[in-house]
This record gives structure tokens, sequence and C-alpha cells, in this order.
């Protein structure tokens, strides 16, 4: 309340003020500040009453007569201009207020006698008006935008708790993880322990009911030692008929049905053990799902921050120059993320009839900002009436085309081989290569399992770290079976080229830079053997021009040489052409030459290049 009469007051200031300043017997001012008020759609009678007290102590009458005329024109062709074209600007504010001062004193000039000093007056007050009109309106604009502070919306927690959750999150798994040190695995160290419950189990069913155990177990023989040689036999998978025939308490008219005993006995002890491995195993893949939330959450604490401070000029830039376009912003913020890329993020609508294109708004905020912007994927093309958030990015230094060759495995219904490329709005641009195992629609299944599953992270912010982890757990709890993959994951940044490689069991890739073409290799797991399983990850920087090459196994292993690598490197720098598709189908084409023509498995290349915009 008491902001809003603060600024009632100082309007009726300003007002009071503009017929305070007198040059030759004109008061540019007058027209000048009321062109501001106008344009403010400021609404108080302070103004006016603050203007009438000026112009009744400080100006003549026909001074008076004129300079309300003038006033009652800028308040038309404003309010008329505004009202036709939703467009605040300061330059057609300016323009109004110098037109009405320059037709009203040309006209009492031309009524009376017209003299040349009296038409320069008139032009000179015209072109002051002007002048202080266009740059009080300016000057007013930049205040009042740079006297917004909204807070920025954040989603979801508050940085501290995030961080806190993050950590609590970390420690559960590592919690978790710690129970894994007790697992008990079904290994040959462990047989004395199995060997001693079959024991235990068959004297307390067989020997303790029997009516001779007093007898047995007080003669001279040892009946524990017999016993345990019996368990040791089916222990280590003995034919049933083998341990009968082989005697091993001698004496005992219960021995059959003493093997049955053990027998039973072991097959629910290896059942149980076979429970508890997979109850460890699940407890590790639990534990690697929390370590990646715990990593997205610290990721979403670091991942941006907001630097409207910082960028306080700069936001009320963005303010005027959308004015001026006729398109109105609310809560603008300005984002900075850890690879101190700009994102800006605001509430646009607009009044004009039919909309206004999404591109004379990228081009004010980018005119604003002294950069050049993009809008994110999936923005809407035109400004409508409806208010609508609009995020806009720092645009990319390269951009990223891809070509796919593929060829099933001869005889195969299906190709096992799956690929995904994926551009993010952060500027990353993703590959993803799997190789299912074996061929047909099971390994596609897998294959593409892993690579939709990928894409769905990564488009839900996890990182690639994370997204590669959980992808990896899920594969190992949910495979009942033997069923792998290779994962071969890139990652390029679109602003400055550096290429992250992770591979998983994955073939070689290859980087074509002009006729140079050099090798990249990792060896590892596929995913889904280990749950702690991590692919090897290394790092190169690519420039305008390169290419990256991915293959699958079917494509390396079958050629004709003793040094696959080498040929393949010889077939990629031989192919001339700079179009990605044509890159790779050049290179699956000439590798079928080398094999024949013929498949010995799944084959698929994979080429992107980068070139600077």
């Amino acid at each position: 309340m008491r902001i809003a009469n603060l600024k009632k007051a100082m309007w009726g200031l300003m007002a009071f003020a503009s017929t305070l300043v007198c040059v030759m017997d004109c008061y540019p001012l007058i027209p000048a500040v009321y062109g501001v008020y106008c344009l403010s759609n400021a609404r108080t009678i302070i103004f006016y009453i603050g203007l009438i007290i000026g112009m009744g102590y400080f100006i003549s009458i026909p001074s008076i007569c004129k300079y309300l005329f003038i006033i009652a024109v800028i308040c038309f062709g404003v309010r008329l201009f505004v009202r036709k074209s939703n467009k605040n600007g300061c330059l057609t504010t300016a323009v109004v207020a110098a037109c009405a001062t320059a037709v009203m004193n040309l006209t009492v000039a031309f009524i009376g006698r017209p003299d040349t000093d009296e038409i320069v007056l008139a032009v000179a007050e015209s072109l002051v008006v002007f002048s202080a009109a266009f740059a009080l309106c300016r000057a007013c604009e930049y205040l009042r935008a740079f006297g917004h502070d909204e807070n920025p919306v954040m989603a979801g927690l508050l940085p501290d708790r995030e961080e806190a959750f993050a950590t609590a999150v970390s420690g559960l798994s590592g919690i978790i993880s710690t129970a894994n040190v007790m697992a008990v695995k079904c290994t040959a160290d462990k047989i004395p322990d199995e060997s001693e419950k079959i024991q235990l189990e068959v004297t307390g069913r067989l020997c303790a009911c029997c009516e001779g155990c007093s007898v047995c177990w007080t003669s001279g023989a040892s009946i524990s030692d017999s016993i345990k040689m019996l368990a040791d036999a089916v222990r280590n998978r003995m034919k049933t008929e083998e341990i009968v025939q082989n005697r091993y308490v001698e004496g005992c008219p219960h021995y059959t049905r003493m093997v049955e005993a053990a027998t039973e006995a072991f097959a629910r002890i290896e059942l149980n053990e076979a429970w508890y491995r997979r109850l460890t195993e699940n407890r590790r893949v639990i534990a690697a799902q929390l370590d990646a939330m715990a990593e997205l959450m610290e990721g979403w604490c670091r991942a941006e921050k907001c630097i409207d401070k910082k960028r306080r000029l700069r936001l009320s830039r963005v303010y005027v120059y959308t004015k001026e376009a006729g398109i109105q912003v609310e809560n603008v913020h300005i984002y900075e993320n850890v690879r101190q890329q700009i994102c800006i993020k605001a509430d646009v609508c607009t009044k004009a009839d039919g909309g206004i294109e999404i591109s004379r708004y990228v081009q004010s905020v980018s005119r604003a900002m002294g950069m050049k912007l993009r809008q994110a994927q999936g923005t809407v093309s035109i400004i409508s009436n409806e208010r609508t958030s609009i995020v806009l990015y720092e645009e990319n230094q390269f951009y990223a085309l891809s070509g796919v060759a593929t060829k099933k495995k001869t005889g195969s219904q299906a190709n096992g081989d799956s690929c995904s490329m994926l551009q993010l709005d952060d500027g990353m641009y993703h590959v993803c290569v799997s190789d299912g195992m074996g061929s047909g629609k099971q390994a596609q299944a897998e294959s593409t399992l892993v690579v939709d599953l990928l894409e769905k992270l990564l488009e839900a912010g996890f990182s690639r770290e994370s997204a590669l982890k959980l992808m990896n757990s899920a594969m190992v709890i949910s495979a009942g079976e033997e069923s792998y993959s290779t994962v071969d994951f890139a990652t390029i940044d679109m602003y400055t080229g550096e290429l992250e490689l992770a591979k998983t069991g994955a073939a070689p890739s290859f980087i074509k830079s002009g006729k140079q073409v050099s090798v990249i290799e990792n060896e590892s797991l596929p995913a889904g053997v280990d749950v702690w399983q991590e692919g090897k990850h290394s790092k190169n920087t690519l420039q305008s021009g390169d290419f990256l090459v991915m293959v699958t196994d079917g494509v390396l292993e079958y050629l004709h040489v003793k040094d696959r690598q080498g040929k393949l490197m010889d077939i990629i720098a031989g192919v001339k052409s700079d179009n990605a598709g044509v890159l790779a189908q050049e290179i699956l084409d000439r590798v079928l030459l080398d094999t024949g023509g013929y498949a010995m498995d799944d084959m698929t290349v994979v080429a992107i290049g980068i070139w600077e915009k």
C-alpha cells in the first residue's frame, strides 16, 4: 500500500516539475511527461492535480490552452495506438507527442502571421518533446523492468531439502549394500557346512526314531563318519543307485530311506541357497537404483541456478524489447547450468489479433540478452492471448546429422540390433547402439528394451551415468535366463564438440577426421551380467566435419582378414562422402563385399557428423 501511494506521489511530482522547465516560453516537458504517463497505463488523479497546480502558477492562459489541447491529442493518440496494435513502444509515444506539439504550434503560427522564427521555434520544440519523451519513456521502462523481483518457482523440494534427501537416499543404499556382506553362496567352500546340515537332517528324521539307534551309535564303528560320507556323496551329485550300492552305512536297516532323506535335504538346502542368492542380488539392484536416484537429486541441486541478480540489466531489457514487439511477459528468469549455458524461462502472451510468431519473441529476447537463442523443442509456433510458458536456450555452436545402415543375419527373421538418436534441449546429442544376445526377435526385443529405457530416462532428466546404471540394474533383475545386451552410448556436447563414449560390452568405434581414422575400444561385460557393471568411458573432442562411426559386432568380427580393425579403418577412410547416411551405407556395402554378401550376424553401422552453424 505504501509503495502504491509513493508511486502516485511521484507521478504528481513529475507532473508539477514538468511545468517548471521553460525554454523561450515553451514547456516541452509537459507533453513529454504526459506521454510517459499514458504509456505507463497509470491511473491516478494526483498526476492531474500536480499538473493543474503547476500550470496555474507558472504558465499563461494561452499556453495552458495550447498544452491542454496537446495533452488531449496525446491521450487520444497513445490510447488508440495501444488498442489497435497492442504495441506500447517508446518510439511511437514520442512521435505522437512530438507530432501533436508540432501541429498545434504550426497551426497557431499560420493562423496569425507566420514568422520564420516562430516556425523554427515550433519545430525545435517538437524535436525537444520527441527527445525528452523517448528518453523518459525508455528510462521508465527500464526502471519498471529493473524493479521486477519475482522469485523463481522451483519444482519439487527446496534446494537444501533436495540435497539432504539425496544424502539420505545414498546412505540407505550403503546400508542395503552392507547387508550383502552376509550373503552365503553355494560354493565348494561351503560343502562341510552343507554336509553337516544333511547329516543332522538324516539323523533327526531316521536315527532318532529308530529302535537300534543306541546300538549303532554306541558300537565301535563311527556311524557319524559313515553318514558324513553319505552326505558328501549326495552333495557331489552321485547317482542314487550308486550311493545305495556303496552302502556307506553298514548294517543300517533303513539305509535306502536314509539315502532318500539325504537327497531331499540337499535339494531343499540347494533351493534355499538359490533363493538367498536371488535375494542378495535383488538387494544389490535396489542399492544401485537408490544410488542412481541420489545422483539424480544431487544433479537437480547443481543443474541450474537463477542469476537474475547478476543479469538484472539484461532482464530489464527483456521486458522492454518484448513489450516493443507487442508481447507481454511475466515471471521472466535467467538460469545458468553447470556448463555455464544460459536458459530463459517466461510466461508469455499477446493481445494481437491472430497472435504473434514465436520467432519475433526469440529475436526480441536474443537482442535483449546480446546472444543468439533458440526455443525448446515442442514450443508453440504462435503466441496467442492465452498465457503459456516458453523456455529459450543459448544457441548451439554445432549441429549433428546422422545416418544408419543395417542388415539382419542371413536367414534370421529380425535384426537383433537397435539404435537411437536423441537431441535434448540442453544441447546434448545422445546416440545409443545396442546388440541383443544372439539374433532374431528375442534379441531384437532385448536391444529395443535397452534403447527405449535409456531414451525415457534421459528425457526424464537423468544423467548419462544414472541412466546407464538404472538400465543395467533393470536388465539384471528382469533377466529370468541368460539374456544380455551390449550398449554403445555416445554423448556429444553441441556447444563444445566434446564426445564422451561409454561402452558396455560393445564393439570398437571410430572417429573419422578428414582422411585420418582413429579407433576407440574398451573391453567390458555386456549389460545385465552384473549389477555393479559400469561401462568404460573415453573422451574426445570433435571438430566441424568430423564423423563418429559406431558398429555392432557383426560388422567387425567376420571380415576375412587378420587385422579386422585395420581393415575397417581403411574402409572408413576410403569413403569420401560428407553425407552421414551415405557414409554408413557405403561402409556396410564394402564390408559385405569382403564377406561375399553373407551376413553371419546382425550388422548395424551408425555415422554421426557434426558441423559448425
